[in-house]
């Protein structure tokens, strides 16, 4: 059967399945460990950032956008575009991605936010309401069976996020500083399971 053919619920017990993530999709871990290379930065797993786990993991489901290197810059990108509701976890880690999004995978992570500007994601989405409907019907109702094409206000718009992602990038990273200490010592920063997951929730 393929995946679009089965309800969006089944198409995320498939997608943490393969990709070695727990049911309830990391919800009880202490620490969420992201990697930007060789670089760890740990962070503690707070109820703000457990509340953007399930529509981002929806999110890769929709939009089909992997959980590798390139994957988690595309979908943060995606996410900015289309914005991230209520969800500031998801805006802090989705914008920090842009940074490294920019030199590693420039035109797709630009086409992934042109794609987010044009197409709707699930923050602020009942979740709850629409995981027993058909994936298919769901990706049509977000527009993501089309395709998409830039124009100059895109590029606009995409420069100035840019140019702030630094700024917003030190948030996580001074978190991460700060609780340092309490990582180091419990070991996070050897967990091996996001290890490609530059921006991943």
């Amino acid at each position: 059967m393929d995946r679009i053919d089965i309800t969006l619920r089944e198409g995320l017990h498939r997608h943490l399945a393969e990709h070695g993530f727990p049911q309830d999709g990391g919800d009880t871990e202490r620490w969420v460990v992201l990697r930007v290379g060789p670089i760890p930065v740990c962070l503690p797993n707070l109820a703000v950032r457990r509340r953007a786990m399930l529509p981002h993991d929806l999110n890769h489901v929709v939009s089909g956008y992997d959980h590798d290197l390139v994957g988690e810059l595309e979908i943060g990108a995606w996410e900015i575009g289309g914005g991230c509701s209520h969800y500031l976890a998801a805006w802090v880690l989705a914008w920090s991605g842009l940074v490294p999004g920019v030199v590693i995978a420039p035109k797709r992570v630009f086409a992934a936010f042109v794609r987010g500007r044009r197409t709707h994601n699930l923050f602020g989405t009942d979740t709850e309401a629409i995981l027993d409907r058909p994936l298919a019907e769901v990706r049509a109702s977000l527009g993501l069976n089309e395709q998409y094409r830039w124009n100059a206000r895109d590029a606009v718009v995409f420069a100035g996020v840019v140019v702030l992602a630094p700024l917003v990038g030190t948030i996580p990273l001074l978190v991460s500083l700060v609780t340092s200490p309490l990582w180091l010592s419990q070991g996070a920063h050897r967990q091996r399971r996001e290890t490609t997951q530059p921006n991943s929730l």
